[in-house]
């Protein structure tokens, strides 16, 4: 299978010379197999503390979930059959199907979703993905739980019987059924689990499969994972692949050399070898529930100013950052809502203007001066230096931004710093900066993904408005549990308030953008872009 790259032909022959394909993984062509790179290890198999893209990817081929997504990115039944909620919309009852088997053979019952969940929410096991079931979604006694004031057992969890699971929430969540899609819903077999100790989910031989296929490899540091398909998944007849080999494959360069050499059939492309591939058949964007923002320090005296704020969010000509900067599959987000995940009852996008806020964040140099002058003369300055904090992968936006906003706003200073990922994940709890380039994918296919960051408390410097908080409730309330199209409503007026406030400076969206080889098809990821829909996805053998 000869792929058409003759434009990368530079690019690989200087490569070949450095050794770079010393990383591939050297194969045969084999049966149906699937070959991904991933671009990091993933940081766990344990669904109960996934909490990244890649751990998902990791994960999901071999774990399912109550509801999944189809091939169209629907929600379906998955692991469960169907589901009642009750009259006041706090007690969903899941009927699972018959004949759910683990991968060593035991039942797959009621009783381990109750025991995924309780994981999830014990503190011993400190899941960063807790919030899932204390803030996403509250169920009953979950936020107590997680900090350690109550025992798992009174979860607001439980199983009549083997194929009954009952989940009490604190109060409505119009989304919840979404969420069950997440992999850190997924089940968990108590007896396996507890005799595994530490050791759980660390090797095949540690772990239990439940979904389209089973974990049967899994080398040391990660760097090679395989799995084969499930005969046991309730629906295999729909799994076309017969197996998947996931290589992790750091850098981009060696991923293209690994693709050009038929060791891989899928790789992420990112950076300036987006510019090459640019115009390829092979080359596939898929949309994402992502937003990268300028978090902002409301501590700070300068951006406490509305004006200083109006001037830094229309400084930004972030049609430029996206063509010159970060190329294909990314998008210029004038707004805290990215398009394409969130749909109005009548199926039209729920951010289909996406220059709807232009009046606070459309890039508009002369504006901005004027709000800068504004703000300026309210703080008694005549120039400002800001702190930009950003990780290594953005710093060719944040070099951009620096050049921009400096440009546009006379007497304006900004400082660059980068930061390790570690540092990144406790920046926006913890304050210690101004500005800072944040990336956030969503969790669940609803605009609260975005909202619940800027509720008041959600961080040490973060955005706080009591108008803001009681639009947020708002959209969670009783009343609208049954009423989408007026939760939708209340869902814009409580972006309306973010906009209007400036309470953090949407730049971009980015898809995920992948090389596909000839003879793949099918590939799809859920609506957030967080892991890979594997049924419908297929591989032409030769």
């Amino acid at each position: 299978m000869k792929r058409n790259l003759k434009k990368y032909a530079i690019l690989l022959s200087m490569l070949l010379l450095l050794g770079c394909l010393s990383g591939c993984r050297n194969r045969e062509e084999i049966k149906n197999e699937l070959n991904i790179a991933f671009p990091v290890s993933p940081s766990t198999i344990d669904s109960a503390l996934v909490s990244d893209t890649t751990s998902g990817d990791a994960t999901s081929p071999f774990l399912s979930t109550l509801y999944v997504y189809d091939v169209d990115r629907k929600l379906v039944p998955g692991l469960a059959e169907s589901y009642t909620n009750s009259e006041d919309g706090l007690t969903f009852t899941f009927k699972l199907r018959d004949n759910l088997v683990w991968s060593d053979g035991r039942k797959l019952t009621a009783g381990d979703f109750v025991y995924g969940l309780q994981r999830l929410a014990d503190p011993e096991v400190g899941s960063n993905a807790v919030y899932f079931i204390t803030e996403c979604c509250e169920i009953v006694n979950a936020p107590q739980i997680s900090i350690g004031q109550k025992p798992v057992s009174e979860l607001g969890v439980s199983a009549p019987d083997n194929q009954t699971l009952e989940i009490r929430l604190a109060r409505p969540c119009p989304y919840f059924l979404a969420l069950t899609a997440s992999i850190n819903f997924a089940p968990c077999n108590r007896e396996f689990c507890t005799s595994c100790g530490a050791s759980y989910a660390t090797s095949p031989e540690t772990v239990l499969s439940c979904g389209p296929y089973v974990l049967d490899g899994f080398e040391p540091l990660a760097t090679q994972i395989h799995y084969t398909k499930n005969p046991n998944y309730y629906n295999a007849d729909e799994i076309k692949v017969e197996s998947i080999s996931a290589q992790v494959v750091a850098n981009t360069q060696q991923a293209m050399m690994c693709y050009q050499a038929n060791d891989i059939d899928i790789t992420a492309v990112s950076g300036e070898y987006l510019e090459l591939a640019d115009g390829d058949s092979h080359l596939h964007t898929f949309s994402t529930a992502s937003s990268f923002s300028l978090e902002l320090n409301f501590t700070n005296e300068a951006l406490k100013s509305l004006n200083i704020r109006l001037a830094l969010a229309k400084s930004i000509d972030r049609d430029s950052i996206v063509k010159d900067v970060l190329r294909a599959g990314s998008f210029p987000l004038y707004r805290i809502n990215p398009s394409g995940y969130y749909f109005e009852t009548d199926g039209t996008d729920f951010a289909a203007d996406p220059h709807q806020y232009d009046e606070y964040t459309g890039y508009d140099p002369a504006k901005a001066k004027e709000y800068w002058n504004k703000g300026l003369s309210e703080i008694g300055k005549s120039s400002v230096e800001l702190e930009l904090v950003y990780t290594n992968s953005m710093s060719s936006v944040a070099e951009a931004l620096k050049a921009q906003m400096e440009k546009n706003l006379p007497g304006l200073t900004l400082k660059l710093k980068i930061i390790t990922t570690k540092e990144y994940t406790s920046m926006k709890g913890e304050g210690g900066y101004d500005l800072f380039v944040s990336g956030w994918v969503g969790d669940y296919a609803d605009p609260t993904t975005f909202y619940m960051q800027y509720v008041s408390g959600s961080g040490a410097v973060s955005f706080s408005d009591p108008k803001y908080d009681e639009a947020y409730q708002d959209c969670q309330s009783e009343d609208v549990a049954t009423d989408p199209d007026e939760r939708n409503k209340r869902l814009h007026k409580a972006e309306d308030i973010l906009m209007q406030n400036v309470a953090v400076i949407p730049v971009f969206s980015q898809g995920r953008v992948c090389l596909i080889a000839d003879g793949v098809e099918g590939l799809q990821y859920v609506p957030t872009g967080e892991s890979m829909i594997l049924t419908g996805l297929k591989k032409e053998v030769k």
